[in-house]
């Protein structure tokens, strides 16, 4: 009786029960990373942006670039704007004395609930498509639990590609529904999330022209319904990020290894990667946070094995894609068949995997397991449509059973690297356990040292740095660190000029540096320095250090300026109006001097030279 009245409800009431299962398996999975810490990326994208924290910037986001500098071209608004909003809730609802384990905690609930409706939305494509049962749940549930999606659900800026894909699928659903207006707008804030969503443009294509078989100028017809959402996306994009609009990769040899080697070793090595990223999706075991500089060897011959697997897999692919178009079943007829399900599984992986893959043009990154996010639909499609083709040879049972087994072991796997991501130090030893030559992790490994004054550790690790490649900003501005702690201020100051020298933007070594010239009294220096740190990191504490430099230097009106323009919102907190009163002080304006001294003092500042100053503005008014 009651496993009857289950039955029913879910033949009624199907994709609400896919729903629920996908949010509680979600939590079930991911939800022990929950209150891991800010790490790696999330530090810099997330965590550390005061032009995130700050609800009256909120709209500027969608005409900024997604990091500071336009130079590295990337524009992903809706992302921005989605950790903005995880912020002012933060605001609301934590104490001042939450912990970063906290504070982190609602953005990744905001992602694990975005990767269920992703799940989700997998399996009603799936099913509206193919119309096959087991291949729905099959595919809904690898792409669910499996471990190579821990790195863009569990670390925050992995949103970027959770968005992307979400609204993807989104758009495709409002496009099969004839819904122009809603899908061109899913699209745009597809877009807006991160610029992979581009390649569901193809994908729509292939659905409205091969599976909905729509004739090719109709489906051309419909598909340009798409040009308005990405001229307002381009304009946006130009206006955020200017002459680095086309986005042309900024990365170093460190980052990106594949951009400075030539073509014949580029093109065998990243197929070398397709490799990985297969070995990954089969058997999810060695997975890392790093695959940069030193941790892939180029390929030299064509002969080399991971290049023949991930060349020979890629033209599988093509084979499946080009035989599938050629030779398409109807959905009516028989609910896709091998070639239709081939040929969409293909395509579902390759189009957004060639914008990642360096095939093409080198990218920002050599490898990356969230960059699998979207193109490992695909696959895990393609895999479960094997399994479907075994149960009608094999008995079923085995098949179901063997498919369970399979989504036990991915289920625990994500759940265990879930805690490689519980903190800087947690996820750098267990990056250096799978990639010991990885010269980021080594670096990463440094800065946790230096955190926690564990500096003979550091030490070790900055050396095993300095022999992987000592030509790197980072590298350098860590070897002034230590120096400076060691008290060889000398050496410090070569080290973060070097660091300057391979990246004049490195803002770390740029407050570095300004430390050090204001431990020796050299202002002018110290000024210079904090100004270039505030034109690219704006945040409260550099402002301040840098306009009592100039105070120090008598420059009040430089000093007034700077803290009108990046602090004129925050002139009701205490030390602000203490400054602004101080600057008016110095210049001789008693009467403003006063006005913001006041505030000061009665917003609860009871510094005694603030009080002296007061006294001093009174007596010359």
């Amino acid at each position: 009786m009651g496993n009857s009245m289950i039955g029913h409800f879910i033949k009624n009431n199907e994709f609400v029960f896919v729903l629920l299962v996908a949010v509680i398996l979600s939590f079930a999975v991911f939800g022990n990373g929950i209150f891991n810490d800010f790490t790696f990326d999330d530090v810099s994208v997330v965590q550390n942006r005061g032009d995130l924290k700050d609800p009256s910037n909120f709209f500027n986001l969608f005409v900024s670039p997604y990091h500071h500098l336009k130079k590295i071209g990337l524009f992903r608004p809706f992302t921005m704007a989605s950790y903005a909003i995880n912020h002012y809730v933060n605001d609301i609802i934590l104490p001042d004395s939450a912990t970063s384990f906290q504070q982190a905690a609602g953005f990744r609930v905001v992602n694990i609930i975005i990767h269920a409706l992703n799940s989700f939305l997998v399996f009603w494509l799936v099913n509206y498509l193919f119309k096959n049962r087991f291949l729905s749940y099959a595919t809904f549930l690898l792409f669910l639990v499996h471990p190579i999606h821990t790195e863009a659900v569990t670390p925050i800026v992995g949103r970027a590609e959770l968005l992307a894909f979400l609204w993807s699928l989104v758009a495709t659903y409002f496009f099969v529904k004839k819904d122009i207006l809603l899908s061109s707008t899913s699209f745009l804030l597809a877009m807006f999330s991160k610029e992979i969503a581009l390649m569901v443009l193809p994908i729509i294509f292939y659905i409205d022209r091969t599976l909905v078989r729509n004739n090719f100028f109709s489906a051309v017809k419909r598909i340009s319904f798409f040009a308005l959402p990405l001229g307002i996306y381009s304009l946006l994009r130009y206006k955020a990020l200017g002459a680095y609009f086309l986005g042309d990769a900024t990365t170093t040899i460190v980052e990106n290894p594949l951009k400075f080697i030539s073509l014949g070793e580029r093109v065998p090595t990243a197929f070398k990667v397709l490799y990985l990223y297969l070995e990954r999706m089969i058997w999810p075991v060695h997975l890392s946070a790093d695959y940069s500089y030193s941790t892939i060897s180029p390929v030299n011959s064509f002969a080399n094995l991971t290049f023949l697997i991930g060349a020979g897999f890629f033209v599988f692919l093509l084979w499946l894609l080009v035989s599938g178009r050629m030779h398409q079943r109807s959905v009516a007829e028989g609910f896709g068949g091998l070639l239709s399900i081939g040929a969409f599984g293909a395509l579902v992986f390759l189009v957004p995997y060639l914008m990642i893959s360096n095939l093409i043009k080198p990218v920002g990154t050599i490898m990356g397991e969230r960059l699998m996010y979207f193109p490992s639909f695909g696959f895990i499609l393609l895999f479960s449509y094997l399994l479907f083709k075994l149960s009608e040879k094999i008995s079923k049972k085995i098949i179901y059973v063997a498919l369970a087994l399979i989504i036990i072991f991915f289920s625990a796997r994500t759940i265990i690297r879930n805690r490689d991501w519980r903190d800087a130090r947690t996820l750098f030893t267990a990056t250096l356990k799978e990639s010991p030559n990885s010269l980021i992790a080594r670096m990463a490994m440094v800065a946790v040292h230096i955190k926690d004054d564990e500096w003979d550790e550091a030490k070790e690790q900055l050396n095993i740095s300095l022999g992987i490649y000592e030509n790197n900003s980072r590298v350098q501005n860590l070897w002034g660190i230590i120096a400076d702690h060691e008290g060889d201020q000398k050496l410090a100051e070569e080290r973060y000029l070097r660091s300057l020298e391979f990246n004049p933007d490195a803002v770390s070594a740029q407050i570095n540096l300004a430390e050090l010239y204001a431990k020796q009294g050299r202002l002018e220096e110290e000024g210079a320095m904090f100004k270039k740190v505030i034109e690219f990191y704006p945040v409260t504490e550099y402002v301040v250090r840098y306009a009592y430099t100039q105070i120090a230097l008598n420059n009040p009106d430089e000093a007034i300026g700077a803290v009108g323009y990046y602090l004129g919102d925050d002139l009701n907190h205490p030390d602000i109006s203490a400054l602004a009163g101080t600057a008016y002080f110095v210049k001789g304006d008693y009467k403003q001097a006063l006005l913001y001294l006041k505030r000061s003092v009665e917003l609860g500042n009871t510094a005694p030279e603030i009080k002296e100053m007061l006294q001093i503005s009174e007596r010359n008014l």
